[in-house]
C-alpha cells in the first residue's frame, strides 16, 4: 500500500518547483531584457549626442541657433534607432529638465543639456557651451503585466551620454610666408619731382607693360607663379621682387634695381624725416639731377649674381635727350620728345609740344615702361583705390593715392617735416602725427588672404573651447619657426637695392602651451588687427619669406611633447599653409615645387616622429594659383598615400585644400575646413 504522505509531499514539491522555479524563470527573463533595453537607450543617447555633438562643431552657427541645430539633429538619429526591437520613431518625447523625465510604457523621454566642457556642469545662460549631454528615460512594460496586485507595470531605465572632446593640447602652426598677402589689393605708382612748376610731386601710374595692368592683387599685377609672390603689401616690401622672372611671370621694375633701364636713384636718396623723402635736390627747382641717374643693380637673383646686388654703374645722361631739360622753346621740346619716344618709355613724365606736361609720355632716360617707384595698398579693398576714411581712424583721411604713399613713407606725420620731404604743398594742412601708423593698421587688415586666414583661426579655436577642455600652442613660421612669444626678425623695409629705407622688425613668435591656462586670448589678440593706434609701433606678423615647414612642425612636436603638455590629454597639430615646403631645416631654398626634396624630406621626419608620439596631423591648406598648387599639395601632403606627410604622422589626421581667390568665395571654404577637424576631434567623452 503506498505511502499517501509521500504522494502528497511529491505533488507539493512540483507545485513549488513549478511557482517558484517557473517564478526565477520569469524574473530571470525580465532582467536579461531589462539589461539589454539599458544597454540599447545608453547606445542610442550616445549616437544621438555624439551626431549633436558633430553638428554643433561642423556648423557656422553659434548661440542658441547652434544649439538648436544641434538638438534637431541629435533627435533624428535617435528617432533612427529602436529598443528591444520597437522603432522610437514616434515613440520620443522631449521633456523640460531631467526631473521631467516620465515616460508613458514603451516610450523614450530625453532632455538635451549644453555644458561647460572644463566643469561638466551646467553652462551659465549666456554662456558658449558646445558639450552636448543627453539624458534619458525608458519605461519597460513588465512581462505579463508584471507585479499589477501591487501597481507596478512598468520598470523605468535611466542612462545618459555626451560628446566633445576629452582634454586637449593643440598647437596651430600658421605659415606668414610673403605669399601670404598675394591676394591683396594694391598700386603701383611712379613718385616724381615736377620740375615746370617747382611745387608738387606727380604721382603718376607705369604703363601697361607685359601682364595685367599696375592696379589689381599683388598675384595678378606681377602674374605670381604657384608658389607665390615675394612683394609684400607692408614692409618688408621686397619690391625688387617684383621684377624677378623667378617668382614673377609679368616682371615689373622696380626703380632702384631695374636692369632695364637707368633708373637709379629716382625713389629718392635722402631720408630726413621718413624713408626715401625725395630725390636729390638738384638742380635746384628739385628731382633728380640729369647726371644722377645711373643703371640699376638688377633684381634678386640674377644668373650672374644669385643673391642680387648686380652692377652699380655711374652712366651719365646727355643733357641734351633729357625731356626734362629746362626750356622755353616749344620747338626744342618737340625735337626732345621725338628723341624720347625713339628710345624707351618713361621714367618721368615729359613735356608735350605745348608745354603741358604728359604724364606717360616717353622720354629718354632709357627706363622701362613698367617702372615703379612705391606700392601702396588699396585701403578701400578695391582694385581701383576711390579713397577711404576708416571709422575708428577718422582722423586720418586717405581721399586719393597721394595721401597713400605719403603716409606710407612716413611724410605725413606733421606740417614741419613734410616740406623738406617734398612733400606737396596740399597735403600740408593734413599733416599729423600717427598717419604711417593709420595706414600700416588699415593696411594691415586689408592683407589677404591672411586676415581671411586668422579669422577663420579665431573662430575655430573659439569653437574648440566650447567643446572641449583644450589648451592651446601657436607657432608662426617663414623661412623659420618662430622661438618664443616676442620673437622677431629684421629685413629691409623697401628692398635690399634701397637701403636708405632702413629695416623693419617683425613678429615671428611661437607661442608655447601652458599647462595651467588655454592661451586663447592671447593668440587671438596676436590673430585681431588692432583698431587703434598704440602708443609706440610694435611688430607687426607681416608676411615675407619661405616655408619652412618642418622647422614650424618641430617647434610643435617639441611643445606637444615638453613640460607643459599636460599628461593624458589629447595631442594634435592644426597646420595652415598656402604651398608645399621651401625651406629645410638648415634654411636651404627650394622654390620649385617639383623640386624641393630636401625641404620635403625634412618635414616628413618630423611626421613620422608625431606618428611615433601619437599627435595627428590636420593640414588646412588653400590653393592660390587657380589650382596649380594643388595638384602638389595632394601627393605631398596626401592623407591616404604611404608617402603623403598626412599619412606618415597618422592617428586620423587629414589634409583640406580650399581655393582661394578673394576672401567672399575663400571664407566658406576655410571655415568649412576647420569645421570638419573639429568634427573629427570630436568624440565621446566619459563621465
Amino acid at each position: 500500500m503506498r505511502n499517501c504522505r509521500g504522494q502528497v509531499a511529491l505533488a507539493l514539491n512540483i507545485v513549488i518547483a513549478i511557482f517558484i522555479v517557473g517564478s526565477l524563470g520569469m524574473v530571470s527573463y525580465e532582467m536579461s531584457r531589462i539589461l539589454l533595453a539599458r544597454e540599447q537607450l545608453k547606445n542610442c543617447l550616445e549616437l544621438a549626442s555624439l551626431a549633436g555633438g558633430t553638428a554643433m562643431a561642423s556648423t557656422s552657427a553659434t548661440g542658441a541657433a547652434a544649439r538648436t541645430q544641434s538638438q534637431t539633429v541629435a533627435l533624428n538619429i535617435l528617432q533612427m534607432n529602436s529598443i528591444l526591437g520597437q522603432s522610437l520613431n514616434s515613440n520620443v518625447v522631449v521633456s523640460g529638465s531631467v526631473a521631467a523625465l516620465n515616460p508613458t510604457p514603451g516610450q523614450t523621454a530625453v532632455y538635451f543639456e549644453f555644458d561647460d566642457p572644463v566643469t561638466h556642469q551646467p553652462a551659465p545662460v549666456g554662456q558658449q557651451a558646445n558639450v552636448l549631454r543627453v539624458y534619458g528615460a525608458y519605461a519597460y512594460p513588465l512581462f505579463s503585466g508584471g507585479f499589477g496586485s501591487i501597481g507596478v507595470s512598468t520598470y523605468t531605465l535611466l542612462a545618459e551620454a555626451s560628446a566633445g572632446m576629452p582634454a586637449l593640447d593643440l598647437v596651430i602652426v600658421d605659415n606668414v610666408s610673403g605669399s601670404m598677402d598675394d591676394q591683396t589689393r594694391i598700386t603701383l605708382v611712379r613718385r616724381h619731382w615736377d620740375q615746370t612748376t617747382n611745387d608738387h610731386i606727380i604721382y603718376s601710374r607705369p604703363g601697361t607693360g607685359p601682364g595685367p595692368d599696375n592696379e589689381g592683387t599683388i598675384a595678378t599685377v606681377f602674374c605670381s607663379k604657384p608658389i607665390g609672390s615675394q612683394v609684400n603689401g607692408l614692409p618688408p616690401q621686397n619690391l625688387d621682387a617684383g621684377g624677378d622672372p623667378h617668382t614673377a611671370n609679368c616682371p615689373k621694375e622696380f626703380s632702384e634695381v631695374g636692369p632695364n633701364g637707368k633708373t637709379v636713384p629716382l625713389r629718392g636718396i635722402t631720408n630726413n624725416s621718413g624713408p626715401g623723402d625725395a630725390p636729390p635736390a638738384t638742380p635746384p627747382e628739385g628731382g633728380v639731377g640729369l647726371t644722377g641717374l645711373r643703371t640699376g643693380p638688377g633684381y634678386a637673383g640674377t644668373s650672374a649674381n644669385p643673391n642680387g646686388g648686380g652692377n652699380f654703374g655711374n652712366t651719365t645722361i646727355n643733357p641734351t635727350k633729357s625731356p626734362l631739360a629746362k626750356s622755353t622753346n616749344l620747338a626744342w621740346r618737340s625735337t626732345i620728345k621725338a628723341i624720347g619716344e625713339a628710345l624707351v618709355p618713361p621714367a618721368y613724365a615729359s613735356w608735350t609740344e605745348t608745354g603741358v606736361i604728359d604724364y606717360e609720355a616717353a622720354n629718354g632716360y632709357g627706363a622701362d615702361n613698367t617702372l615703379f617707384t612705391d606700392m601702396v595698398v588699396n585701403l578701400d579693398g578695391n582694385t581701383h583705390f576711390s579713397g577711404y576714411t576708416d571709422p575708428n581712424l577718422s582722423a586720418y583721411t586717405f581721399p586719393r593715392l597721394d595721401f597713400l604713399v605719403e603716409a606710407a613713407r612716413g611724410n605725413m606725420e606733421n606740417g614741419n617735416v613734410s616740406p623738406d620731404a617734398w612733400l606737396s604743398n596740399d597735403l600740408n594742412g593734413y599733416c599729423q602725427p600717427g598717419y604711417q601708423q593709420a595706414y600700416e593698421m588699415i593696411a594691415y587688415r586689408n592683407l589677404q588672404p591672411k586676415a581671411t586666414i586668422e579669422s577663420a583661426i579665431c573662430n575655430f579655436m573659439t569653437k574648440v573651447s566650447q567643446t572641449s577642455d583644450c589648451h592651446f600652442g601657436f607657432v608662426a613660421f617663414g623661412d623659420r619657426a618662430g622661438t618664443n612669444p616676442n620673437d622677431t626678425f629684421t629685413a629691409p623695409m623697401v628692398s635690399w637695392a634701397y637701403p636708405v629705407a632702413g629695416n623693419v622688425t617683425c613678429l615671428l613668435p611661437q607661442i608655447p602651451i601652458d599647462s595651467k591656462g588655454t592661451n586663447l586670448q592671447q593668440i587671438s589678440a596676436l590673430l585681431t588687427p588692432p583698431t587703434t593706434i598704440p602708443t609706440a609701433p610694435t611688430p607687426k606678423m607681416t608676411p615675407n619669406g619661405g616655408c619652412n615647414l618642418a622647422d614650424g612642425l618641430k617647434r610643435a612636436v617639441d611643445d606637444l611633447t615638453g613640460p607643459n603638455s599636460r599628461s593624458g590629454a589629447m595631442k594634435a597639430i592644426v597646420v595652415i599653409t598656402d604651398k608645399v615646403p621651401t625651406r629645410n631645416l638648415a634654411g636651404d631654398q627650394y622654390p620649385d615645387p617639383t623640386g624641393n626634396g630636401p625641404a620635403l624630406r625634412d618635414a616628413m621626419d618630423i611626421a613620422a616622429r608625431c606618428n611615433t608620439e601619437g599627435i595627428p596631423i590636420f593640414m588646412v591648406t588653400i590653393d592660390q594659383a587657380n589650382g596649380q598648387m594643388s595638384s602638389y599639395m595632394r601627393v605631398q601632403y596626401s592623407d591616404t598615400s604611404p608617402d603623403g606627410l598626412v599619412n606618415k604622422a597618422g592617428h586620423g589626421g587629414a589634409l583640406y585644400i580650399n581655393p582661394f581667390n578673394d576672401p567672399t568665395t575663400g571664407a566658406p571654404g576655410l571655415n568649412g575646413s576647420f569645421n570638419n577637424v573639429l568634427r573629427q576631434l570630436t568624440t565621446l567623452v566619459q563621465g
